[in-house]
Formats: structure tokens, C-alpha cells, sequence
């Protein structure tokens, strides 16, 4: 299959078009086709390492995962041992702040970090909206809101 890699941390010219191996779905694993993906903010900054202590999940001297991306929809194509969840031809979504490997023709993730895609929704706009919606419902259920307070999110 076709990869983004990265081998070492720096700006986007560290970024290669690569075949590597096709990922095979481990126990709990699916998986999954992927026809649409993002650029965001958490790949930028995971590429270049910055802050310097996402090293301790992502290498310390150079990238552990070296197929960057964060953002995944597609197909499940095939799962793994102990997976029910999700079945294959199921279309879904996701995003893995650690790394998903998205920026490939094929991932294999955690069945719980893959959901269903919304009917109607197409495999482009989910890819544009989750990573917005992981950390607005993340940021905001540490907030310990109470009742009748309001949040805006931008």
C-alpha cells in the first residue's frame, strides 16, 4: 500500500511517498479502507514534535509511528479476533490524538476508536468535523459544568 512515511521529526519536507507492508487487523483490531483524511493541527505538531514533550508518546530521537495522521473515514475491509462492534463493508470514522496512521491506503485501529458513520454524512465531511468535535466534547466535559451554564464553541 501507499504511506505517507516520516522519519525523523522536522517540517513537512520530511514527509516521503512510500509502499509499505498493508497492516493486518491484530485482536480488537479493525481493519479499515481509508477514503478520506485531514491535515490538522495535531498532525502538524506531531510531525515537528512540537511541544517537545509529545516525545514521550511519539519517540524521543525520531517518530515510533511513522505514518503520521489523525483523522480517519472509510471501510472496515477486515477485523479482528473479538471484535462485534463493527462488521466488514461497515463505513466509519475517527480520531486517534496518539496517531491513527491515517495518511496510508489502510489502517488498523482499536475497534472503540472507529465509529459508525451517520447516515447521509459523506466520507469528506466527517473527515473535516471530528477532530473539532473529539476535543470540544473532550474540553468540555472537563469543565464540571453545571446546570443552565452555557459554553460557546468556536
Amino acid at each position: 500500500m501507499k504511506a505517507i512515511i516520516y522519519n525523523k521529526y522536522g517540517s513537512p519536507d520530511v514527509l516521503q511517498l512510500k509502499e509499505v507492508e498493508k497492516p493486518a487487523p491484530k485482536d480488537s483490531e479493525v481493519l479499515i479502507r481509508i477514503h478520506a483524511t485531514t491535515v490538522n493541527r495535531t498532525d502538524c505538531a506531531t510531525i515537528r514534535a512540537k511541544l517537545f514533550f509529545m516525545r514521550i508518546i511519539t519517540g524521543l530521537f525520531k517518530p515510533t509511528k511513522q505514518i503520521p495522521g489523525t483523522t480517519f473515514v472509510g471501510e472496515v475491509e477486515a477485523i479482528g479476533e473479538g471484535v462485534s462492534s463493527l462488521r466488514v463493508g461497515d463505513k466509519v470514522f475517527g480520531f486517534d490524538d496518539q496517531g491513527a496512521r491515517a495518511h496510508a491506503q489502510y489502517t488498523a485501529i482499536p475497534d472503540n476508536k472507529a465509529m459508525t458513520l451517520p447516515e447521509g454524512a459523506s466520507y469528506e465531511q466527517a473527515a473535516a468535523s471530528i477532530e473539532g468535535a473529539h476535543y470540544a466534547y473532550n474540553f468540555i466535559n472537563k469543565v464540571n459544568l453545571k446546570k443552565g451554564q452555557k459554553v460557546l464553541v468556536n
